[in-house]
């Protein structure tokens, strides 16, 4: 049994153990079950007694007796209520974990800082904008694309459409229909919700992830106003 678990120390769990087991006994009796030096049993044993788990029979040879196992359970209860303030302590740690300042813009240079930094991007929950320079195409992207559709969110592009990009701007098509002309010397925005934006400046191959509220809702603006002033795709 694990008795450590709930206060007791390793030679009080066998000592309480083997009393259970062999009902009254001396010191010596109990050292020998449970199989603990002589010179340390009357230390255990009196820890035991003040836990409530060992009672004293003054008999001529003074013998111990194990208490009733349900006064384990005060042991238990007392470990519950330590466990359910800590618990309630690592609440309140969490609470200042997710309220402390994140850093509102992060910067990566490279394709590999642009997929990092993807990655770090929320799901959709409300509203997923994109703007389109290469409008590449990936799997990954694709099954985000239905999963944030399918979860009622809007999904709304503007892309770059000339030969390059027509092939896939056709794929993209076949998903939702909110894809828009927009000219694009080189630019690559993802807006989701009020959570997070990333721009990616192509020809300088450089990445930024932004995570102010205030910037995001100027840009979500911004880029409804250019839907709508923007030339619908034939499918």
């Amino acid at each position: 049994m694990k008795l450590q678990e709930i206060g007791l120390s390793q030679y009080e769990s066998r000592v309480y153990e083997a009393l259970v087991k062999i009902g009254k006994a001396t010191a010596s009796q109990i050292a020998a079950e449970a199989e603990v030096s002589y010179g340390r049993i009357y230390e255990v044993l009196s820890s035991l007694e003040r836990k409530g788990l060992v009672k004293v029979i003054p008999e001529k040879t003074k013998k111990y007796t194990s208490s009733d196992p349900k006064n384990l359970m005060k042991l238990v209860d007392a470990k519950k209520e330590e466990l359910d303030k800590i618990k309630e302590d690592v609440k309140k740690l969490e609470k200042i974990y997710m309220s402390r300042e994140e850093e509102p813009v992060v910067v990566g240079r490279g394709r590999k800082a642009f997929y990092k930094l993807e990655a770090e991007m929320p799901k959709p929950k409300k509203s997923w904008y994109r703007i389109k320079y290469t409008t590449e195409y990936r799997p990954e992207w694709e099954r985000k694309a239905k999963e944030c559709i399918k979860k009622g969110a809007i999904l709304k592009d503007l892309v770059r459409y000339d030969k390059e990009t027509e092939k896939n701007v056709k794929k993209s098509l076949q998903i939702h229909k909110n894809i828009r002309k927009i000219k694009n010397n080189g630019i690559a925005i993802s807006i989701i919700d009020d959570k997070a934006i990333m721009i990616s400046l192509i020809k300088s191959n450089v990445t930024m992830l932004i995570k102010d509220k205030a910037f995001i809702e100027l840009m979500k603006d911004l880029f409804q106003k250019a839907y709508k002033l923007s030339e619908k795709i034939a499918a």
